[in-house]
C-alpha cells in the first residue's frame, strides 16, 4: 500500500484529530499519506484507498468524486445511522491493523446517470450514488408521473414523487418511502412511489440493465405539474408537464471495503433495531 488520502470535513465532523491519528499510525508502512479537508482536494489520480471520516452523507460525496477512478473507500462512522461506514470508531485501531495486513475485500457498487430533456435541450447528470427524484415542487400538491422501462409502459403515478433507487440508496430515502431493501451487490434498481394517491401503487425492482423512462404529466387537465429534480438529496432543477428523464446505470461504479466483521443483513438488524 503506497498511497491513502484521508478525508475529513472540517465544516461538520469533529474527526480532525483522528485523521491525525490515523496517520499517525499509516506512517509506519505507508509510503504517502495525505488529509484533505475539501471535497475539491480530493486527488484526481489514483490512491490505494480513500479514508472517509464522517457519515453516509460524505461518504456519498466522497463516492461522487472517486466513481470511476478505482479508489475503494474505507468509512468510519462520524456521523449517526452509519449504512455506508464501515467502521464504528471504538474498532477504529482494529480495524487500522486489518487494513494494514490486507484483510479485507472490496465491493463494487453501481450508481446512475440521469439524462434530463426540457424544453427542448438536454443535460445529462451523475454519477448519482443513493437515487435520482422526480417530486413535487410545492407543499400540498402532487404531481402524476408515468414510467416506461426499456420503452414498455408500466404505470403512472399520482404521488409527492417517484425515486429510482441503487441498492446502496435502498437504505436511504428508498427505505423512508417503504422501498424494499437491497443487498449492496445487486445489479438492480427500485421504482418508488412517494406517497401514491392509490394504496395499490408499489415499489418495482427491475435488473439494472434496463433503461428507466420517467415522464410528467398532469394530475389536473387545467394545470400543469410543477415539479423540483433531486439527484442524491441535491437540487438539480425545476421541471413540469411535458418535462423527460431516462434513468440508467452509470459507466462509473464505486468501490467500497469491506473488513469482512460485520454482514450487511447484520448491520441491517443493529442499524434499524
Amino acid at each position: 500500500m503506497d498511497n491513502v488520502v484521508i478525508f475529513v470535513d472540517r465544516e461538520k465532523e469533529p474527526g480532525l484529530e483522528t485523521a491525525e491519528e490515523i496517520k499517525r499510525i499509516l506512517e509506519k508502512q505507508v509510503k504517502n499519506i495525505r488529509i484533505v479537508t475539501e471535497f475539491s482536494e480530493i486527488p484526481s489520480e489514483p490512491a490505494d484507498i480513500a479514508m472517509v471520516l464522517g457519515g453516509d452523507g460524505t461518504v456519498i460525496q466522497v463516492a461522487k468524486q472517486v466513481a470511476g477512478k478505482n479508489i475503494p473507500i474505507l468509512g468510519i462512522n462520524f456521523g449517526t445511522l452509519g449504512f455506508l461506514t464501515e467502521v464504528e470508531r471504538p474498532k477504529l485501531h482494529v480495524a487500522l491493523g486489518e487494513l494494514l495486513a490486507g484483510n479485507y475485500e472490496i465491493e463494487k457498487r453501481i450508481a446512475l446517470s440521469c439524462e434530463i430533456h426540457q424544453n427542448g435541450r438536454n443535460r445529462v447528470v451523475g454519477p448519482v450514488i443513493n437515487e435520482f427524484v422526480v417530486c413535487k415542487r410545492d407543499f400540498g400538491h402532487m404531481i402524476s408521473t408515468s414510467i416506461y422501462v426499456d420503452d414498455i409502459y408500466v404505470d403512472t403515478y399520482v404521488a409527492d414523487g417517484v425515486l429510482i433507487s441503487t441498492p446502496t440508496g435502498s437504505t436511504a430515502y428508498n427505505l423512508s418511502a417503504q422501498g424494499p431493501m437491497l443487498a449492496p451487490d445487486m445489479d438492480a434498481l427500485i421504482i418508488t412511489p412517494v406517497c401514491p394517491h392509490s394504496l395499490s401503487k408499489k415499489p418495482i425492482i427491475v435488473s439494472s440493465k434496463c433503461i428507466i423512462r420517467m415522464q410528467i404529466d398532469k394530475t389536473k387537465a387545467d394545470f400543469s405539474d410543477e415539479a423540483a429534480i433531486r439527484g442524491d438529496g441535491m437540487l438539480l432543477g425545476e421541471a413540469a408537464t411535458g418535462d423527460e428523464f431516462v434513468i440508467r446505470k452509470a459507466d462509473e461504479t464505486f468501490e467500497m471495503i469491506h473488513m469482512g466483521g460485520i454482514s450487511f443483513y447484520e448491520k441491517m438488524r443493529v442499524k434499524l433495531g
